[in-house]
């Protein structure tokens, strides 16, 4: 029976790790953002978890921030392409319990539904959703658990960031 659970354990510890194949987000479109302004919107929150559009969005202006090819802007009149976005996931999946059925690590997912639209107003490129997850252990303490899972949020939303430029870019 340990040998079970231990590769059970094994299994979904791999799958869980965060990487992907190299085909599964390849750049969507022929939008080409080399050299360009954009403006980023704070995301629509669809979630029931409050304020995840904050701390994704600003980690998505950052990351684009750090990447010369681009300027951000505040200002729609000033940009070259508009990126909204809604937050359209923030599921959490049971990944182990411990002998007596308690939690001890769960999968935190982020979706987000994103589009890219041109300075006439068009949508130059509607997004396939993207996914992106974090793992955390839990912890009896609530406040513990909850920074926990915050802690998750952001590893989860900083990825979602990078690979949103790199699809991007």
């Amino acid at each position: 029976m340990t040998k079970v659970f231990a590769a059970l354990l094994l299994v979904v510890t791999c799958l869980g790790c965060g990487y992907r194949l190299a085909g599964e987000n390849p750049n969507p479109g022929p939008v080409d953002l080399q050299g360009k302004r954009i403006a980023i919107h704070i995301f629509k929150n669809l979630t029931h978890e409050p304020d995840i559009e904050y701390i994704i969005t600003r980690d998505v202006v950052a990351e684009f921030i750090r990447t010369p090819n681009v300027k951000v802007v505040r200002r729609d009149d000033q940009a070259d392409y508009i990126l909204r976005g809604e937050v359209t996931g923030y599921d959490e999946e049971l990944l182990a319990l411990d002998y007596q059925g308690r939690a001890l690590y769960y999968r935190l997912i982020i979706t987000l539904k994103l589009e890219l639209i041109d300075s006439s107003g068009k949508v130059s490129m509607a997004m396939a959703p993207i996914s992106e997850d974090a793992e955390y252990p839990t912890a009896l303490d609530v406040e513990e658990n909850k920074a926990r899972e915050r802690e998750a949020l952001k590893r989860a939303s900083q990825e979602l960031a990078q690979l949103l430029a790199g699809m991007l870019l």
